[in-house]
């Protein structure tokens, strides 16, 4: 068995930090746009916003999806959001 007073000395050594760098960027603006959409594209973008959430595990909002599509329409890049 090991000499208890070797762990008890080693818990009153100081604990070795680490220094995680974060870079902190200045988020977008955002401008609201307000569309009228027929009830059927509506009702299908809900129901896809829904499905990913679930398929991701994670919140997926309809103005994300909306935004995608739109870069991916404009052909602009992701970076750039």
């Amino acid at each position: 068995m090991k000499d208890p007073n070797a762990f008890l000395d080693g818990a009153a050594e100081t604990p070795r930090t680490q220094t995680v760098m974060v870079e902190i960027t200045k988020p977008e603006p955002t401008v609201q746009k307000l569309f009228r959409l027929q009830w059927d594209v509506a009702s299908a973008l809900k129901l896809r916003a829904l499905q990913e959430s679930a398929s991701s595990r994670r919140r997926v909002t309809e103005t994300e999806i909306v935004e995608r599509l739109l870069r991916e329409y404009c052909n602009l890049d992701h970076s750039e959001s």
